[in-house]
């Protein structure tokens, strides 16, 4: 018989020694033997921050501020409903609006005029 390989040699050692550094490792990772003292996390004192207010200067009027009445008869209010201002009407093929100029809607409008055909 004739000796084996150098590499293969080094492959046996590696596979000998990893089952036993997992072992190793895994008898490495048990809990620790003395038992926990207690479980409950402290908590932090929490409270309300308060404010104090300095007293008012005595020169200063605490009461209500006056009120005024109004006249009902000479009051008057806006107006309710749709606003008045007047809208454009729809452009439609009965009231054909002209686009704003410079526009390419107007661009549009244009081509078409000079194109009948191209517009259907």
């Amino acid at each position: 018989m004739r000796p084996a390989a150098p590499g293969r040699r080094a492959l046996t050692a590696r596979a000998r020694l990893l089952p036993l550094l997992l072992a190793i490792a895994i008898a490495g990772c048990g809990g620790d033997d003395e038992p926990a003292t207690s479980t409950a996390r402290e908590l932090p004192d929490l409270s309300l921050p308060t404010t104090t207010t300095a007293p008012m200067p005595p020169d200063v009027d605490t009461t209500a501020p006056a009120t005024t009445t109004v006249d009902p008869a000479t009051e008057t209010l806006p107006t309710e409903g749709p606003s008045t201002t007047p809208r454009e009407p729809a452009d439609t093929p009965e009231n054909d609006a002209p686009p704003p100029e410079g526009s390419p809607a107007e661009r549009f409008e244009q081509y078409c005029n000079e194109n009948p055909g191209a517009c259907g």
